[in-house]
């Protein structure tokens, strides 16, 4: 199934097939849910699963310079409006390059590949001599280092904006049972307004305790699947 599937409409599917409509009718309207699950399920997931995004940090983008008791180097990531940070994935400095940016990739000869094999090999030694540039992240938008930065690619992490940016596998074991259990424990707040419903054809017991339940049970099952996700860095020598 492609990533062309991953829409609302898909999960408005999802949702009134296992909630048996249109025998059973949703108590909260197709715009209104939608609105619900973005701003509450898709918020939540991506807490678990953020959608990565880049920043590119000049001198140009240092904040609070000269003023006392603030840090020396203190830089404005330069995001679009509105743009919510959930924290730094990672940032990179791009001022260190290779020797082999020099040949274009491409070695001519023996000789110039031994001479880029030393090139490189020096470059390596140099850089492991240097200390290496430390941030911290202060929301809603701010770095911290602890040395001067010339340039550096900041990877940052943002909630998701559409659904096709989720990982198909996600998208279908944790995002779509999310939002089905809020939906179920949503309804299930309603109808406890009305333990019983009179009706032309007698009482009709709303179970709203049960559907509470089931919705608990299918958030906890999502829950398990985005907290075993392994890291995207088990390990990092540097």
């Amino acid at each position: 199934m492609s990533q062309d599937s991953q829409h609302w409409n898909d999960i408005l599917e999802y949702i009134k097939v296992n909630l048996g409509v249109p025998v059973n009718l949703l108590e909260i309207p197709d715009d209104e849910l939608i609105g619900y699950l973005r701003r509450h399920v898709l918020t939540l997931f991506s807490q678990y699963v953020p959608h990565k995004a880049f920043a590119f940090i000049t001198e140009a983008n240092r904040i609070n310079v000269g003023v006392t008791g603030a840090p020396q180097y203190m830089y404005k990531i330069p995001v679009p409006e509105g743009t919510y940070i959930i924290d730094i994935y990672e940032v990179m400095p791009t001022k260190e390059v290779s020797i082999v940016d020099m040949y274009g990739g491409a070695l001519i000869d023996a000789q110039a590949a031994m001479d880029l094999v030393i090139s490189n090999a020096y470059i390596d030694a140099v850089r492991s001599l240097q200390t290496r540039t430390t941030w911290e992240f202060i929301p809603p938008d701010v770095l911290i280092f602890d040395k001067q930065v010339t340039s550096s690619v900041v990877i940052y992490n943002t909630p998701h904006t559409v659904l096709n940016t989720i990982r198909p596998d996600l998208y279908h074991r944790a995002l779509k049972p999310l939002c089905l259990g809020y939906t179920k424990i949503w309804i299930a707040a309603m109808r406890s307004k009305f333990e019983n419903l009179a009706t032309p054809f007698g009482t009709l017991n709303l179970n709203y305790d049960k559907l509470q339940s089931e919705g608990q049970v299918t958030i906890d099952n999502a829950i398990v699947v985005l907290e075993t996700i392994p890291p995207d860095i088990l390990i990092e020598v540097s």
